[in-house]
């Protein structure tokens, strides 16, 4: 919020006489920001989850899951909120929250929901494109991929030097690199979706939405 002080005036006796000496308006205070659209997503991944594995609602697999072989329009986008169990949950929730924050801070809300949704949408079309009609893609991975580059990414400017951006680039940007490194592996090794427990792992999701 801004908050702003009026004029007074201090009076102040000099010698014999008093005299006033207007003081100008305080400067406002910087208007501070409010995270609150990576929360919003957050919350959001956990209320389709709990009507899905909880509640057991029909309609959250029907409707919301990426089916490859018959997906509708909305598809791409919904299946970003749709998880196979609480690990597969609980490890894009995280990563969300880390990197999610980083990206609302820097581009604000706006730009956390169109990178969000943007790079989901993109890693589920290619995942149609390039994995078997059978496969089923559900998963806030290839959205949560995308934000590892935007946050990265969004550090830099041309036009001002803060150090400490820096120093966020060289953290954030050797994990990056890292899990970038290990999914383009995997894929050069001809795993495009690798197994674990009941389900299997999309990389391609996962580059795709890095790329995006």
């Amino acid at each position: 919020y801004q908050q702003t002080t009026s004029s007074t005036a201090v009076q102040m006796q000099i010698n014999s006489g008093i005299q006033s000496i207007p003081l100008s308006s305080s400067s406002p205070s910087p208007k501070t920001t409010r995270t609150t659209a990576v929360y919003a997503l957050i919350l959001a991944n956990l209320g389709v989850f709990l009507a899905d594995k909880v509640f057991r609602n029909p309609l959250i697999r029907r409707r919301l899951y990426l089916f490859h072989s018959r997906w509708m329009w909305w598809q791409p986008l919904t299946t970003c909120f749709c998880h196979m169990d609480r690990n597969h949950l609980s490890s894009n929730l995280f990563l969300l929250l880390l990197f999610g924050r980083s990206v609302e801070d820097d581009l604000g809300w706006g730009g956390l929901l169109l990178s969000y949704a943007f790079c989901g949408v993109m890693s589920s079309i290619v995942s149609v494109l390039l994995l078997p009609r059978s496969t089923v893609s559900i998963g806030a991975s290839g959205a949560v991929f995308g934000l590892f580059a935007v946050s990265t990414l969004s550090k830099f400017s041309l036009f001002s030097f803060d150090w400490r951006k820096l120093v966020e680039v060289a953290v954030l940007g050797e994990f990056v690199f890292r899990q970038l490194a290990s999914e383009i592996s995997t894929v050069a090794s001809g795993f495009g979706g690798s197994s674990v427990g009941g389900g299997a792992i999309n990389h391609v999701a996962h580059l795709s939405g890095a790329a995006a």
